[in-house]
């Protein structure tokens, strides 16, 4: 839970009035007249669904309603689904909206943007949503969840951004150490009349403020940090361009908060609120932008603003408390993994970090309260065994990559989350039980390491307990009006909530279980809008969401911190007695009244108001929920593209004898043996973007002196034999280029061999893009490259069959004969057919206008009508497929036909040419 802060000790009113405009379109409570249709509110997902997803949105009303209908309408208007409102109400939310019902649109699957109506007995519209792929679902609250980071940066790195960052706090370069103040019981009010320097000068510089305030924690930083890698990690080739710099820049800081010479870790920068005295201030005390701290030089502001004080986890050389010490190696080990490739100096040094702070950890005599951050009710932690099973596995995933013994990190690992096991179950993934990604990645590493026998747990007893904590949410949610697996009644609903989707995705993965997807929809759809305030909880996210944060950047600067997460709905009893008046400094938001309180329901309440810490404050860790959360989902539903995914992988497949063994010269020191005579290795959820022929790379180990054979199928599909050569041993890896066609989203490949062995192997490498055998068959070039053509031809950005253009034969006025565009090419190994879109516009008769397409084999002279004469005005794209034969050179023709006449001009366009 976090506790709140005492932020609001100033209680002026604010000298300058703003405006901070909240859109809230339904915030009418729903009335009914007389002979009158019930007017209600329609709550959906905002940001949108994958096409698979089951898709509902909720029907708030002032009373029972029977004979309702909706109708789900595209951006041009036009009903592509509709149906009757469910007749069952799912409960009453508050006495202003008595009856909520459900509206099942899951049949909707078309991409595109949509929203639904309401009619029948009852109206409502909903906000607009969209149907999309998860690549681009999700991948954009993953990048704008790391542009929140970056409006955290301090220091010299900041970035100016729409907020106008400046640079903040540079006297961190040279700060002074103090001794742990004593505080009020119960308050963050300093009772000492000054603080008690030291030590220093050290370099704390730079980082990541905590939340809507200037302080700076370890404890929170390094679990923002450990996230941010496991992010990148998880989305491979996918991530977000800014993924990996912004995980760095946070690694740099807890660099510089963990001396390794002098074994000193530093707990934070800065205090939240000044003495009892009065002699001096804290940061809460202050309402400003970072960039004055600097040159205030008032005394009593010397340690809120322009002199931060730093505080130490332990005296120099001590042991620290084990929940520090646990996070910040496994956020240095998280790193060292993700440079092994790419930059094994820098991961050595990385490992390095880890593996020295894990050394330091108290863990025979714990402090009571653990470490957190000065005072500890700020961040209050009670358990500790998950910070170190975190720790222990991430050391033991990065010393199989870099070629390290991982034997003592492995036993470690599993003594921890057996401790955790027995005693700590009662949280799920946030910032205070990390245990959801310790567990997954100590289930890996076992598996890597041929899973030996004698350490303290199975990955069953792992698996067991990912499910139990996906269940405590599944099992919240199916009593819910909304389908809520959080607890909205309680701080960090929001980050909880996230936590269920990276939980979800996490044991999906291990266990092949997909019986709580529709679960894990049903919290996405809740935190973006689907609740009863219709609110999405990430800024920047949807059309409605926080405007008016308490966030002194986002604040002063009148602008919004894209990509933060809010806490969220909160107990009705954290808002008794208001939300008090403005902070010296703060600017109204919102201008007036609050539009949200007609939906406090269920003892919970929200408010978007910059007073509201109770609900509105963002912070580093619950967005760095969010992103773990969807970056998971996205790549556990196919939505990276290409990447190299590891043969031992747990979210891979074995039958029969097939399993993981330890290989010191594969990737990630394992590869799985024992493949063949019946037993199989499947790699599960190889994503791609485009479908297509991909030279798939594979890795393999082949002992044998004539070279072993395996049986390769896609997707289940007919199976290639493929012949191996020898590659000396079985210890030593040799490659082989296979073409496989490959659907777009996931894709399985299977190996295996009925009669023989199959080679060892080791890992597959999938390129981020087909083999190029059509040039710009998407037209995405934004004109004809690659295309020979004649008559009258152009490429149009109006209603593409996907992406942004497609190719325009023919035009809006008459023209004389054929138009047409051509291409030559060779079909590629592995590939079986050439397929396109077109959409013809004909007012014609097919006598005298028409859309037509050949397919010439240049090999054999033989030419295929593969789209015969076409006059058609159904406004609809078709697709059009043709059988071709691997290594034969192809011209495919697409034409379009007019015959001059005035007023009954036709054009064709086309698009999506592919081989696969």
């Amino acid at each position: 839970m976090r506790i709140p802060r005492t932020r609001l000790r100033k209680v002026l009113l604010a000298a300058g009035i703003g405006t901070c405009a909240v859109l809230v379109a339904s915030s009418l409570v729903a009335t009914r007249m007389a002979g009158a249709a019930v007017s209600g509110l329609v709550r959906v997902d905002q940001v949108g669904f994958l096409p698979s997803d089951p898709k509902q949105a909720y029907l708030m009303v002032g009373g029972a309603v029977t004979g309702a209908t909706f109708a789900v309408v595209d951006a041009g208007g036009a009903t592509v689904l509709s149906g009757n409102v469910g007749g069952t109400s799912l409960g009453s939310w508050n006495s202003s909206y008595p009856d909520v019902y459900p509206i099942s649109f899951t049949g909707l699957t078309a991409p595109g943007t949509y929203h639904i109506t309401v009619g029948g007995n009852a109206t409502g519209s909903s906000p607009t949503f969209t149907i999309q792929g998860p690549g681009s679902l999700y991948g954009k609250l993953v990048a704008d969840g790391v542009s929140f980071f970056q409006t955290q940066r301090d220091g010299s790195g900041v970035i100016a951004g729409a907020l106008n960052r400046q640079p903040a706090h540079l006297h961190d370069s040279s700060a002074n150490v103090y001794a742990w103040p004593h505080f009020q019981s119960g308050t963050d009010t300093i009772s000492d009349s000054d603080l008690s320097r030291t030590g220093g000068p050290v370099d704390v510089s730079r980082g990541w403020v905590d939340a809507g305030d200037y302080l700076k924690f370890t404890h929170t930083t390094a679990y923002g940090d450990a996230v941010l890698f496991a992010s990148e990690r998880a989305l491979r080739g996918s991530s977000p361009s800014t993924l990996d710099s912004e995980a760095h820049f946070g690694e740099a800081w807890l660099n510089r908060m963990w001396n390794q010479t002098t074994k000193t870790l530093y707990l934070q920068v800065g205090i939240g609120s000044g003495n009892a005295a009065g002699s001096f201030t804290g940061d809460h005390d202050l309402w400003r932008l970072p960039q004055n701290d600097d040159g205030d030089t008032a005394s009593a502001d010397r340690y809120a603003a322009a002199h931060r004080p730093v505080f130490q986890a332990a005296a120099a050389g001590a042991k620290v408390s084990p929940n520090l010490a646990g996070r910040v190696s496994a956020a240095f080990a998280l790193a060292a993994q993700v440079d092994a490739d790419n930059n094994p100096t820098q991961a050595a040094a990385e490992y390095q970090a880890a593996t020295s702070l894990y050394a330091m950890a108290n863990t025979a005599g714990p402090p009571n309260p653990l470490t957190t951050a000065q005072p500890n009710d700020y961040y209050p932690e009670s358990t500790w065994h998950d910070d170190m099973e975190f720790g222990a596995a991430e050391i033991a995933l990065a010393a199989q990559l870099l070629g390290h013994d991982d034997t003592p990190y492995l036993t470690d690992a599993a003594t921890w989350a057996r401790d955790y096991l027995t005693a700590d179950t009662s949280d799920t993934f946030n910032l205070y039980d990390t245990s959801a990604l310790a567990h997954a990645d100590l289930a890996q590493a076992l598996q890597n390491a041929g899973n030996p026998t004698g350490v303290a747990v199975t990955t069953t007893d792992l698996v067991s307990d990912l499910k139990r904590q996906v269940q405590t949410g599944a099992t919240r949610a199916a009593a819910d009006i909304f389908h809520a697996g959080g607890v909205y009644t309680d701080f960090d609903v929001d980050a909880h909530t996230f936590g269920f989707l990276a939980t979800e995705a996490l044991y999906r993965g291990l266990s092949h279980d997909t019986s709580f997807l529709g679960y894990a929809t049903q919290q996405r759809d809740w935190l973006l809008g689907a609740n009863a305030w219709g609110t999405s909880v990430m800024v920047g996210e949807g059309s409605t969401y926080p405007k008016c944060m308490q966030h002194q950047v986002s604040n002063l600067a009148h602008g919004s911190a894209v990509g933060a997460v809010v806490n969220g709905p909160n107990d009705t009893g954290q808002f008794t007695g208001g939300l008090g008046t403005y902070q010296d400094g703060m600017v109204t938001c919102p201008a007036s009244g609050d539009p949200f309180n007609a939906f406090t329901g269920h003892g919970s309440r929200y408010v978007d108001d910059v007073r509201s810490w109770q609900s509105s404050e963002p912070a580093l860790d619950m967005t760095g929920t969010a992103i773990l959360g969807t970056a998971l989902q996205e790549a556990a539903d196919g939505g990276t593209n290409g990447g190299t995914y590891e043969a031992e992988s747990l979210a891979n497949t074995v039958t029969g004898n097939a399993h993981a063994t330890s290989c010191a010269a594969c990737s990630g020191n394992a590869k799985v043996g024992w493949v063949g005579t019946g037993s199989t290795l499947t790699y599960n959820n190889i994503s791609v973007a485009t479908p297509g022929s991909y030279a798939v790379v594979v890795a393999y180990c082949d002992g044998s002196t004539t070279g072993r054979q395996a049986q390769v199928s896609v997707n289940g599909g007919p199976a290639q034999t493929v012949t191996f050569t020898p590659t000396g041993s079985f210890g030593t890896p040799g490659m082989v280029t296979l073409n496989l066609t490959l659907a777009a989203g996931a894709n399985t490949i299977t190996f295996g061999n009925p009669t023989a062995y199959a080679p060892d192997l080791d890992a597959l490498t999938v390129p981020g893009a087909p083999i190029a055998a059509i040039t710009n068959g998407g037209f995405e070039t934004g004109d004809l490259t690659g295309w020979s053509h004649s008559g009258t031809t152009s490429v149009t950005g109006s209603a593409p069959h996907s992406g942004t253009y497609a190719a325009l034969t023919g035009s809006a006025n008459p023209t004389n004969g054929d138009s047409k565009v051509y291409q030559t090419f060779t079909a590629p190994a592995g590939s079986s057919t050439v397929s396109f879109y077109y959409l013809v516009y004909c007012p014609d008769d097919v006598t005298y206008d028409w859309a037509t397409a050949t397919l010439t084999d240049n090999t054999t002279a033989t030419t295929y009508p593969v789209l015969g004469r076409t006059c058609t005005l159904t406004n609809a794209w078709v697709k059009v497929s043709h059988s071709v034969t691997p290594g034969h050179s192809y011209t495919l023709t697409l034409v379009n036909h007019d015959e001059n006449n005035p007023g009954d001009a036709t054009d064709t366009k086309y698009d999506d040419v592919t081989i696969g």
